[in-house]
């Protein structure tokens, strides 16, 4: 046990020591979802989703002041309703990121690339219905390839920015 005590140590030390050099850089974002694309629709078949809430976590080794690699997160809770249901879902990227600004410092455009696994997750859900019979709606989730391309205005630690998930195929479990 001393000798993971040890090594996190060690390894978090390490860790502010980068970041203080600017070779690490630890970011994160909070911001709304809109989602979009062939499933999702008003129809009756269609996912009828309207928004949510998505957030985003990344750690960066920049190879150049202005050039960064590493591994990026983001997670989307979305909701909507229509006819009488509620639609709720989860979306998430786990992948390697790439990430180019014009300039190392100041106000700058850059882009970005994410690429690796995709996720769509359904919540189990509990529904009982007028006559009291209550139905059990198992989790599904669905996984496929995906890339996620951003670009966005930085300027010192704060960014605007847009980015979509572009999934591939997804295969359910």
């Amino acid at each position: 046990m001393k000798f993971y005590s040890l090594f996190i140590s060690f390894f978090m030390l390490s860790a502010i020591s980068l970041v203080g050099q600017k070779v690490v850089s630890v970011g994160g974002s909070l911001g709304w979802a809109v989602p979009g694309g062939s499933g999702v629709s008003e129809k009756a078949e269609d996912l009828n989703l309207d928004g949510g809430l998505t957030y985003t976590g990344d750690v960066l080794y920049h190879i150049k002041p202005n050039v960064g690699v590493g591994l990026g997160y983001t997670g989307s809770i979305l909701a909507g309703g229509g006819d009488g249901d509620i639609d709720v879902f989860g979306m998430r990227l786990i992948g390697a990121k790439a990430r180019y600004a014009l300039k190392a410092e100041g106000f700058t455009p850059y882009a970005s690339l994410t690429l690796g696994l995709a996720q769509l997750l359904t919540p189990e859900l509990t529904v009982t219905d007028g006559t009291g019979q209550t139905v059990v709606i198992p989790e599904n989730n669905g996984s496929g390839f995906g890339i996620m391309p951003e670009i966005g205005l930085s300027f010192g630690a704060f960014f605007i920015n847009a980015q979509y998930i572009v999934p591939t195929k997804f295969t359910v479990e």
